[in-house]
């Protein structure tokens, strides 16, 4: 006994494939960076049709709360010290 046939069909949205298969790897990688870096990562995503994806290696607030910190400190540096200082503070954070 063969295999049945499968019925072939036209793929309706060709971005929809795309942004599926493009989700996944990203989000693939960001886990694979979060655990071979031991990094903190945070990856959103609005897809067109306003579906919210989303992948943290810890809590989602924690680590937005730790980057608008480190934009404030960077913005109030840059303010008050040279560019290659500013550098220099924002990644001792």
């Amino acid at each position: 006994m063969g295999r049945g046939k499968i019925k072939k069909k036209k793929i309706d949205d060709a971005r929809q494939v795309k942004f599926s298969s493009a989700r996944a790897n990203l989000l693939k990688k960001a886990h694979e960076l979060s655990v071979l870096c031991d990094a903190e990562v945070v990856v959103v995503i609005f897809s067109r049709t306003r579906h919210l994806y989303e992948f943290a290696s810890s809590s989602v607030n924690q680590v937005l709360a730790r980057y608008n910190k480190c934009l404030v400190e960077y913005s109030e540096a840059s303010k008050l010290q040279p560019e290659a200082q500013v550098e220099k503070s924002f990644f001792a954070l």
